[in-house]
């Protein structure tokens, strides 16, 4: 079973801290991700610092809901493209799409 918590530290791992200081306020962001081994967390951004928690800490603008945490991991290693996985209907996006392709620059592999 894969585990949720490695899709974490993989954004941990690739996250851009001179891209996310563009943020001119907080930004929190949920991942919603269904199935075992899902739950809720966010991802918060401010000054360019990234913190990640379990649940609902702030009031997120943006929200990804995952059918599974497969789907949620396989996005985060690269192995599915965040627009497939959307067009499948493993991913929905709730809020702005800029904001959401934003996070794209944020996480990217070099």
């Amino acid at each position: 079973m894969v585990d949720v918590q490695e899709g974490f530290e993989l954004m941990k791992k690739y996250f851009k801290p001179e891209v996310a200081k563009e943020f001119k306020k907080k930004v929190a962001v949920q991942y919603n991700i269904k199935g075992p081994g899902g739950g809720t967390w966010q991802v918060i951004f401010d000054s360019g610092n990234m913190d990640i928690v379990e649940g609902e800490k702030e009031n997120a603008i943006l929200k990804f809901n995952y059918d599974a945490v497969e789907s949620f991991i396989g996005i985060q290693k690269g192995e599915i493209d965040g627009i497939q996985a959307y067009t499948m209907g493993k991913l929905q996006i709730e809020g702005p799409i800029p904001l959401a392709q934003k996070l794209a620059d944020i996480f990217k592999r070099e």
